[in-house]
């Protein structure tokens, strides 16, 4: 409290400012010794002045701040410099023009607007300003020539000593129109401050425009204000604790502060949260935990603004070390800094979004909730009669007496099932009882066996569970049951994918799963005839809950592992079943088994969904993973889904659970399979082809070509084939050209683009790398080759910047690199290393870049080792590692690419030349070396050691 307290020496409200003994005197006196001119100098000749005194208290004050200053006293501090500076500016203009015209020039006032009228300017930010005036200054649109004094002399002034103003003009009257037309200038003229001028004049306009703007425009101002508050924590993500916040507009940033005490002025003209604690809209400790937050929020702005010296609000990874570093956390690891200082914001962050939010609900200042149609006609039956020690009216709940949850502390637990069944939201004044009384929940609440089966019922509510268990998290209620879940408040997540705070994101996972029941809309429909069947949905609830929970402990790297081990302890606890708890347990063993075996591993090969059905026993947990796979994707980030990932998540649900009942009786045997698509294909196929060269491509490819390709798609690799022969024909020689189709797949998010074309080392490669020079991000391939050396390589892609199906444009650029590449008329070295960047194409934090590992795996495939690389995009990246494997003398026949914000996932099915799996240690040795090497050369990563 101590920052705090200085903070508030200079006593900053509206209409005053006052003196810090300390700080605020030494401005004043500098200013004074500083700025006087001499009688016979303008403001517009002594520039360099000015900028000298800018410069020595801008100095003054970062230095001040780098010496712990709270961020409240430096953001005063600035407004005290700017005010010194606005006042002798003007003072020099009303006496050059007393002396000059023989009179006082007509009443001015400066009035300080937006931040600078709070008194809080951060050194970045900008200064708004306001000419206020009697209407003699501007009168019928002729000005007075005191106005050209101030144009010229004082707001050129401040431009041309850099700073960036934002001015009006106005008379009393044009301040009562422009509030009553615009929201945003009514907000700027409540809180606004005389900087320098005539006082008197001042008061006037806040005392009309308080009559006439304020009085009786509270609703509509409040309305205003909270759509205007919805639609900015929409942009920003509707969360407090994003991986990259945005400390003034975010959930739970300055502006939610800001927003509370705007609208608490229009409904009761306080201007504080003291005076909101007078009132008993906010307690004691709550005041001090907003204080705290938005005081620390400041500093931590101001530290932002000095790093990148200029005006900022997002807390960007890359930003996120040194600040922390600046604000005292100085551990050696820029990712231990991060993770102790974002915990802090965080948390800081959360207080400001939950309590304004409840004391908004407090002041009646938001409607009440909208309630399901099916809960209307019970609370017109049931009114304000009381319910096991509640009260139900217009869909809130509140308590029957102060002793509620004294007398009964398993109603800590009951009021939410309560909530739940009646579709209600709790009381602040109920909410805030529950923070208070968590001393309850002591050792015999959590093996109280009433209380896990009301825990329990809530879980089994499909479809409405998520914003029950949110509500029991914002009061503290569910950590404390479920301590294993509570370690992972406003925790850090350091993967890049992660948009949220481990909480934040077990949440947002549980609200995915809730929008399957009964949906209407993609992705979420196609899930819900799956979800309607599952017959305990609370493990489900449950899995989710938990699946995150190992990275409760820093010093845990393997968050699966523990986090099982903490559902067996959760199980044990809530004494499941021997089913559901086996269920429980394979659920978040396996919760990253289907996302990873889906974008990494060949489907069509029987082998991976064999492992995988092994694994989960039965279609119900199979059923149970799809689902969990889904929500626990969609929590992660919405960018992550999109089609593709869910075709790919879809064929591997049906492959393994046809693993699961039996594939005697649901694939054909390969024979049999081999001449129904002949006789398929021989009927789509146009006339000019031959039955011998239908033969021949049936007769030239693999088994494995077959079961993954449908009838008409082999009918268009059989003409893609005549094309090409056809050109082995032509006059000119042509051999060496590919001929290419493409085919869209709108629905799935991706186009295909199909390769015809001899074979030869490092082919795979010089199509990829063609591919990335025409700007194309690559999702998966399949390599076939015909003995007859005739290859069909199919790509699956889509627009890397966007992420939007190729046009025409895009397609036929890639067509002409891909005949020059292939026919030696173009180096695709030097065409890619044009596309590199002198940056990582994701900002990962300083010194602790993405490392490369390497995975070899010889038992997910009979036929082919798997290689697994995991490193940091590049340009090129793909290419090289084809290369490389190709010099390598390995024949790839599948590749799985998955690139997620700079981080690439890629995957090589892959074997010797004459057919053998890659089993030798030193031949496996050889080709990490050699892989290693390929992927440093692109830059200087650091490498991990190998795993596996």
């Amino acid at each position: 409290m101590q920052d705090r307290r200085r903070g508030l020496a200079f006593g900053l409200v509206p209409g005053h400012i006052g003196r810090m003994p300390t700080l605020a005197e030494k401005i004043e006196s500098d200013a004074a010794a500083r700025l006087t001119l001499a009688p016979n100098r303008r403001p517009s000749q002594e520039l360099a002045r000015y900028k000298r005194y800018l410069k020595v208290e801008t100095h003054r004050l970062k230095m001040l701040h780098r010496a712990g200053a709270s961020g409240e006293e430096i953001c005063r501090a600035r407004a005290v410099v700017l005010d010194a500076l606005m006042r002798h500016l003007l003072g020099t203009l009303r006496r050059d023009y007393l002396a000059a015209a023989s009179r006082q020039p007509p009443p001015v006032a400066i009035v300080a607007i937006g931040g600078y009228g709070r008194g809080e300017l951060n050194p970045h930010s900008d200064i708004d300003i306001m000419f206020l005036h009697d209407g003699h200054l501007i009168a019928r649109d002729k000005p007075h020539p005191f106005w050209d004094a101030l144009n010229l002399d004082l707001l050129y002034t401040l431009y041309d000593i850099g700073l960036k103003v934002g001015h009006s003009v106005r008379s009393i009257e044009d301040c009562v129109r422009v509030a009553n037309t615009d929201m945003q200038s009514k907000t700027s003229l409540i809180e606004a401050r005389c900087a320098a001028g005539n006082e008197a004049l001042f008061h006037e306009m806040q005392r009309v425009v308080i009559g006439k703007c304020v009085q009786g425009h509270a609703q509509e101002y409040i309305a205003q204000r909270l759509k205007d508050q919805e639609e900015r924590r929409t942009q920003f993500g509707n969360s407090a604790c994003m991986q990259e916040p945005n400390i003034k507009n975010g959930c739970g940033g300055l502006r939610d502060y800001q927003n509370l005490l705007w609208m608490a002025f229009f409904k009761y003209r306080i201007r504080s949260l003291a005076e909101l604690q007078q009132r008993d809209q906010i307690s004691e400790q709550e005041k001090e935990q907003l204080e705290r937050a938005y005081n620390y929020l400041l500093r931590v702005r101001n530290d932002l603004h000095y790093l990148v010296n200029r005006p900022s609000d997002a807390l960007s990874k890359n930003v996120q070390p040194a600040i922390a570093y600046n604000l005292g956390f100085t551990d050696r690891s820029p990712m231990k800094r991060i993770e102790k200082f974002m915990r802090q914001v965080y948390t800081h962050m959360r207080h400001i979004y939950l309590i304004t939010r409840t004391v908004e609900q407090r002041l009646a200042l938001l409607p009440q909730p909208t309630l399901l149609p099916a809960f209307r006609g019970l609370f017109r039956a049931h009114g304000q009669k009381a319910t096991d020690g509640f009260k139900i009216a217009k869909g809130t709940i509140h308590a029957a007496s102060t002793r509620v949850f004294r007398d009964q502390p398993r109603r800590l637990m009951r009021v939410f099932l309560l909530a739940q069944q009646r579709g209600a939201k709790l009381h602040p004044d109920l909410a805030q009882m529950i923070r208070h009384q968590l001393s309850l929940v002591n050792r015999a609440f959590l093996v109280d066996p009433h209380i896990r089966d009301t825990f329990l019922e809530i879980l089994n509510q499909r479809g409405n569970v998520a914003a029950i268990l949110r509500a029991m998290h914002e009061v503290g209620l569910l950590g404390r049951y479920l301590p294993e879940f509570g370690r992972l408040t406003c925790l850090v997540q350091h993967e890049f994918f992660h948009r949220y705070t481990a909480d934040e994101h077990t949440l947002m996972c549980l609200e995915k799963l809730d929008l399957v029941w009964g949906a209407k809309e993609t992705p979420f429909v196609q899930f819900s005839d799956l979800f309607q069947k599952i017959e305990h949905p609370y493990i489900l609830y449950l899995a989710l809950l938990l699946h995150d929970t190992g990275k409760g402990n820093p010093a845990s790297r393997a968050h699966t592992n523990l986090s099982t081990q903490l559902a067996r302890r959760v199980s044990q606890r809530l004494n499941l079943n021997a089913t559901a708890a086996q269920t429980l347990h394979l659920l978040v063993e396996n919760h990253l088994a289907m996302i990873q075996i889906s974008q990494r591993r060949d489907l069509d090969d029987p082998a991976v969904a064999d492992n995988l059905a092994r694994e989960m026993r039965t279609p119900e947990n199979l059923a149970l993973l799809l689902l969990h796979t889904f929500a626990d994707t969609l929590g992660t980030g919405a960018s992550l889904w999109n089609g593709f990932k869910e075709l790919l998540l879809w064929r591997l649900y049906h492959c393994t659970l046809e693993s699961l009942v039996g594939r005697s009786g649901l694939v054909q045997e390969e024979s049999k399979l081999r001449d129904f698509l002949a006789r398929e294909v021989r009927r789509l196929v146009a006339r000019p082809m031959t039955e011998e060269e239908l033969q021949a491509h049936f007769n030239l490819l693999p088994d494995r070509y077959y079961r993954i390709h449908s009838a008409p798609e082999i009918a268009a690799h059989l003409g893609l084939v005549r094309r090409f022969l056809q050109l082995q024909s032509a006059d000119e020689p042509r051999g060496l050209e590919p001929v290419i189709a493409w085919h869209k797949e709108p629905d799935r998010g991706y186009a295909t683009v199909t390769i015809c074309t001899w074979d030869r080392s490092g082919l795979f490669s010089k199509l990829a790398g063609s591919l990335t020079a025409a700007h194309f991000n690559i999702l998966s391939a399949q390599i076939f080759s015909r003995t007859d050396r005739i290859i069909i390589d199919t790509f699956y892609v889509t627009e890397a910047q966007h992420g939007t199906l190729p046009d025409r444009e895009a397609r036929e650029h890639f067509e002409e690199l891909a005949r020059q590449v292939l026919t030696g008329q173009l180096d695709l070295d030097v065409l890619l290393e044009r596309e590199k960047k002198d940056r990582p194409l994701f900002p990962y934090v300083e010194g602790e870049r993405l490392p490369t590992t390497l995975h070899f795996d010889n038992t997910i495939s009979d036929s082919r080792t798997v290689i697994d690389v995991e490193t940091e995009d590049r340009v090129g990246l793909l290419y090289t590692i084809a290369r490389a494997l190709s010099e390598l003398k390995l024949d790839i026949s599948t590749a799985k690419i998955c690139t997620e914000k700079g981080a690439a996932f890629d995957s090589f099915y892959v074997r010797e030349f004459d057919g053998r799996k890659v089993l030798d240690p030193e031949r496996l040795n050889s080709i990490e070396t050699e892989l290693r090497t390929a992927v440093a050369s692109l830059d200087r990563t650091a490498i991990a050691p190998a795993k596996g």
